[in-house]
């Protein structure tokens, strides 16, 4: 697969229903009414958000999504379902990187340039 057809790749939202509630269990709030309390909205408002799905159709204002994501010490993204809860963490993958010898964070430090290039070409060829 050519790194422009990757870049126009539609993204679907991973997770099923219950990312939020599971995120937010994780986060030790047990009840939805104690998280929401946390947030200083009503209850029957983040429980709406728990029950909406994942994805750009969840329902989620932005305001209330950047809200709960702090609250809950992730990234939006994980909030509205685009982000897979079960990926590696980034603090995982800084300790992989920190436990590589020199000429293995080389290598890796090489293919992250490679892969922002194709990017940057993939964008520019999407402007013309």
């Amino acid at each position: 697969m050519s790194s422009s057809a990757t870049a126009r790749t539609i993204r679907r939202p991973i997770g099923g229903k219950r990312t939020l509630q599971r995120l937010r269990r994780q986060a030790g709030y047990r009840s939805a009414k104690d998280f929401a309390e946390t947030l200083g909205i009503p209850c029957s408002t983040y429980a709406r958000y728990e029950r909406a799905g994942d994805g750009a159709d969840c329902g989620i204002p932005l305001q209330a999504a950047w809200a709960i994501a702090d609250a809950l010490g992730c990234s939006i993204d994980l909030v509205v379902g685009r982000e897979d809860i079960d990926a590696l963490e980034p603090e995982d993958m800084q300790s992989r990187y920190e436990a590589l010898s020199p000429e293995g964070r080389t290598l890796v430090d090489s293919y992250f340039s490679y892969v922002e290039l194709g990017e940057r070409a993939a964008r520019d060829l999407g402007r013309r």
